[in-house]
């Protein structure tokens, strides 16, 4: 590639010869022409082009549930939420009120909640996650599990995963990645006659989960 110095003294070794001296604007101009150099600090690095991508995903997303009826989420009572926080793990999800929680399964990493009338089940723990193994096997199991369930990830620490599992049950998953490579995984399962009801709960108390 020639530089800047190199395509003026090129244009201009080919040209000066033959032009009269009424082609001087032309001249200037094509030297003009040929010094002409491309901006390159407005081009965006490879980082600025995922946030972009992380962006526009979120973005549809959104969309997608607002498409799906705002009524649905504005139909769950918040006053009826209490909020679990695990300040040893540095997380807090909201909890519907009137569950309880399942003292054997749970411990200092997490809770098991359960919906004394319906049934339905909020598990949320923190997992050490070496090497990514815990996440890895995470979403392998949605993956490998039954054609109805569905999950993807959102962002780069972000994975959402939806349908119905292998034990017939309603799932509906939310998994995030902590900056030390840790994760919390967040799942609440119900029976798939209770869907329509309990859809807008669930997906309430899986975007409350944040990290502290």
């Amino acid at each position: 590639m020639f530089g800047t110095a190199g395509l003026k003294s090129a244009c201009m070794k080919n040209m000066l010869p033959t032009l009269p001296f009424g082609a001087t604007l032309t001249l200037a101009l094509l030297l003009s022409a040929c010094g002409k150099q491309e901006a390159v600090g407005d081009v965006p690095s490879s980082e600025e082009l995922a946030q972009q991508a992380d962006a526009a995903s979120q973005a549809i997303r959104d969309e997608a549930d607002a498409a799906e009826g705002d009524g649905a989420t504005s139909a769950v009572d918040l006053a009826t939420l209490d909020s679990y926080a695990n300040a040893l793990r540095g997380y807090t999800i909201m909890v519907p009120g009137a569950w309880t929680v399942d003292q054997a399964s749970s411990d200092d990493n997490g809770r098991v909640y359960t919906d004394p009338e319906s049934g339905a089940k909020l598990a949320v723990s923190w997992v050490e996650n070496r090497e990514d193994a815990a996440w890895s096997k995470a979403v392998q199991t949605v993956e490998d599990g039954s054609e109805t369930m569905e999950g993807a990830p959102v962002g780069k620490n972000e994975y959402r995963a939806s349908g119905i599992s292998t034990n017939g049950q309603k799932s509906s998953q939310r998994m995030l990645r902590k900056p030390d490579g840790t994760m919390v995984r967040a799942e609440i399962s119900y029976a798939t006659d209770q869907a329509q009801s309990t859809d807008p709960l669930a997906k309430t108390i899986l975007d409350s989960l944040t990290l502290q």
